[in-house]
């Protein structure tokens, strides 16, 4: 059985079972919340080192593994073959806000991101024209769940659709006269590059509301979780 997937009709399909595969990865996004309940030290070890090492160094060792090869995973779509998949942009994009900004903002983006971005996919396989309008509802709803307030929560879920709606690509390579001048392989030094969606519905409103929280914080609710001291803290 095959599954129309909720982006341009252009790509390629997948199966049901991959569908509701991705779907359910999107769901496991909130469990990052765990690492807020440990200490910020363990046995001497930043706590922040496991999560690079869980978030960030895993996938990046499974994604250069599986592009060198050429190998597509379970859930993943044809075209991620030859590209970075999208479960590595949304583990890297949570990860950088997680080191970079304070709880309150980091937390709601995630688990937001995580329900909002399935949500939007299935809006746009029913009815196109809706997305962004019942997608901008739902999102600011979920802030609103996060204790933000009904302005901070429009702003945020503003700016999370705009980074669903955002996509930047080109290509990465040495300027000409390098390549001439060192006798490097020419076009052996360039790559293509696109953002993806799991990424950027993360990153802008991430910049955003860091930037506000700079100027305004006490605009956000307090952290909601704290180290526990049965772990250490």
């Amino acid at each position: 059985m095959a599954f129309v997937k909720g982006q341009e009709d252009r790509r390629p399909r997948i199966s049901l079972s991959s569908h509701l595969f991705r779907r359910g990865l999107h769901l496991l996004s909130p469990l990052l919340f765990l690492y807020y309940l440990f200490p910020y030290r363990m046995f001497g070890i930043p706590t922040w080192t496991v999560l690079v090492l869980i978030t960030g160094v895993i996938p990046l060792v499974i994604e250069v593994f599986r592009l060198t090869r050429g190998k597509v995973l379970f859930g993943q779509r044809p075209h991620e073959e030859r590209m970075l998949g999208s479960y590595a942009w949304s583990l890297w994009s949570s990860l950088l806000i997680m080191l970079v900004l304070p709880q309150q903002v980091a937390l709601p983006i995630i688990v937001v991101y995580s329900f909002s971005d399935p949500i939007v996919g299935e809006i746009r396989i029913w009815k196109k024209d809706l997305v962004y309008p019942l997608g901008f509802i739902f999102t600011a709803f979920l802030f609103v769940l996060f204790g933000y307030n009904i302005f901070l929560a429009c702003f945020a879920a503003g700016f999370m659709l705009l980074g669903e709606a955002t996509e930047l690509q080109g290509t990465l390579r040495l300027r000409p006269e390098l390549v001439k001048f060192y006798g490097l392989k020419k076009g052996g030094f360039s790559f293509g590059f696109k953002t993806d969606d799991d990424g950027t519905t993360q990153l802008v409103p991430a910049l955003f509301l860091g930037l506000l929280y700079l100027f305004a914080p006490s605009v956000f609710p307090q952290p909601w979780f704290h180290p526990l001291s049965i772990l250490g803290g």
